[in-house]
């Protein structure tokens, strides 16, 4: 991957299963919102890297794989792009994870 953003991802409270990232690439923020297939506790990363080839696979809606560690995440999407970063608060148990998400921008 040679490009990078930084942002976020976190669980969104009170809809189980659910989550929601933004990056912010050349002034216009990506968003992935999607959903895990398994239940995932809840957590918060304020230091997530989006890592990615091109933009243009920011787009529609991807299956995505990977973990959701006790100290940090990573989602690898079927096209390339990699959400990771350190989790705010440890999460247990540790939870192996996959899904889907829609990619928006605004």
């Amino acid at each position: 991957m040679s490009n990078t953003a930084k942002g976020f991802i976190n669980t969104v409270p009170g809809a189980s299963g659910r989550f929601a990232s933004s990056f912010s690439i050349n002034k216009i923020l990506y968003n992935a919102s999607g959903s895990f297939a398994t239940s995932v506790p809840e957590f918060y990363c304020s230091n997530a890297k989006l890592s990615y080839d091109d933009v243009g696979d920011l787009t529609s809606t991807r299956s995505f794989s990977g973990r959701v560690g006790e100290t940090d995440i990573t989602l690898t999407f079927d096209i390339g792009p990699t959400i990771t970063g350190k989790l705010n608060l440890p999460i247990n148990p540790p939870s192996t994870v996959s899904g889907s998400a829609v990619w928006t921008q605004n």
